[in-house]
């Protein structure tokens, strides 16, 4: 879907720059707090959303309503510890980070400190929809979103070679999924349950 009016093509654009600057980092600082320097040496340790932003994602998340950043480069060979508990501890790290981001927006709203900065602010609430989107997208297990990850981390080793397999179909089944709309049909309810949950105090 082509997001209608330019002021709220903004609102996205400002939102998917800090949501998705900080599900990176928050996989480069898991990462680099394991022991491995990767992320350090490319430079993703960082909030700056120009070494985070993937032209298509972004591209995508304004025509279609979903997109993805640059993904963070690892090497779980240098995980100290569990190397297969580090990745779903790496993997995880981008979508709670999302989730934990949309729940601090929804709290300092709520607090009144800050002038404008309420639930009824369209940039506000616009930056907890986002932030609840990539926190829901992300999730899906196909290949190379979190989900994958987290579910190729938890199976049995004897099961891997499935998920090899499927590194090189998972992007071109994500992309169909999502101009097809069945990706939407699918997560939207999770992800409006989400986002009302987190603004009605459930959460």
């Amino acid at each position: 879907m082509l997001f209608g009016s330019l002021e709220h093509m903004l609102y996205v654009t400002i939102a998917f720059l800090i949501g998705a600057s900080v599900h990176e980092a928050a996989h480069a600082w898991m990462a680099h707090r394991l022991g491995d320097p990767t992320p350090d040496r490319d430079g993703r340790l960082t909030l700056n959303p120009f070494v985070h932003i993937d032209l298509l994602g972004f591209i995508l998340i304004l025509l279609a309503g979903f997109g993805w950043a640059k993904p963070v480069m690892t090497n779980p060979a240098m995980f100290r510890g569990n190397r297969r508990l580090g990745m779903l501890k790496v993997a995880i790290a981008g979508p709670i980070a999302n989730l934990l981001l949309a729940g601090l927006f929804v709290a300092i709203a709520r607090s009144n400190l800050i002038p404008y900065f309420d639930l009824h602010s369209k940039v506000v609430a616009t930056v907890i929809w986002i932030n609840v989107l990539l926190f829901v997208f992300n999730l899906l297990p196909i290949f190379p979103l979190d989900g994958e990850k987290i579910v190729r981390s938890l199976v049995p080793l004897r099961q891997l070679g499935f998920f090899y397999k499927m590194e090189t179909y998972g992007p071109f089944v994500l992309l169909l999924l999502v101009f097809t709309g069945m990706i939407g049909k699918v997560i939207s309810p999770l992800i409006s349950l989400v986002y009302d949950l987190l603004m009605f105090g459930a959460l």
